[in-house]
């Protein structure tokens, strides 16, 4: 399984309000508000990480399961994707 570098719409906007990111993509007229957990992740998607060096950095942090972090990091991932605001 490739862990290519993910990368970040080149027009997304973010600001994180509350703990919570909300990202704009205004020439895709797609907005999304990210839970504390997306917004980390987010925050770790920087054009030099991929999805394993994102799930790792999660479980060191909360010394969480590895199995159900890569799960959601992959689920959150996708979806982002099909957004278009992450490939």
């Amino acid at each position: 399984m490739s862990d290519a570098p993910l990368h970040r719409h080149p027009h997304a906007a973010a600001r994180n309000y509350d703990g919570k990111a909300l990202i704009v993509v205004p020439e895709l007229g797609e907005y999304n508000i990210l839970n504390p957990l997306g917004t980390q992740v987010w925050a770790l998607i920087d054009g030099t990480r991929g999805i394993d060096d994102i799930v790792q950095a999660i479980v060191d942090e909360y010394d969480a399961e590895p199995d159900r972090v890569e799960a959601d990091v992959r689920e959150f991932i996708e979806d982002l994707r099909k957004h278009a605001i992450v490939s």
